[in-house]
């Protein structure tokens, strides 16, 4: 396997979505996994009726690479919640709209 996502409904919402993980191996890096996986979750996610998704991931510099891929996909930073993770470590928010 070189690469998998994992999403679902945000519960008590009314069409959004988280996505959970989205990962790909090292050795598959720029080679559009990443971007191909997001647009399917995409897809599926439109497909049960999603409006909105969401992204979390953290400020530290080993996460600055997704962190520019969600932007390089149309996603906005929303939000950050300073030391959520750790001190230091904040949860940075994306989110992308997925319909009109």
């Amino acid at each position: 396997m070189v690469g998998y996502a994992c999403f679902g409904p945000t519960p008590l919402t009314h069409g959004t979505f988280d996505l959970y993980w989205i990962a790909v191996d090292p050795d598959f890096w720029h080679r559009k996994i990443g971007h191909a996986l997001l647009d399917r979750v995409e897809q599926e996610v439109r497909a049960r009726g999603g409006r909105l998704l969401i992204v979390e991931t953290s400020s530290t510099p080993p996460y600055a690479t997704a962190r520019r891929f969600y932007e390089s996909c149309g996603y906005r930073y929303t939000a950050s919640i300073h030391d959520f993770y750790a001190p230091g470590d904040d949860l940075v928010t994306f989110s992308k709209r997925l319909s009109e």
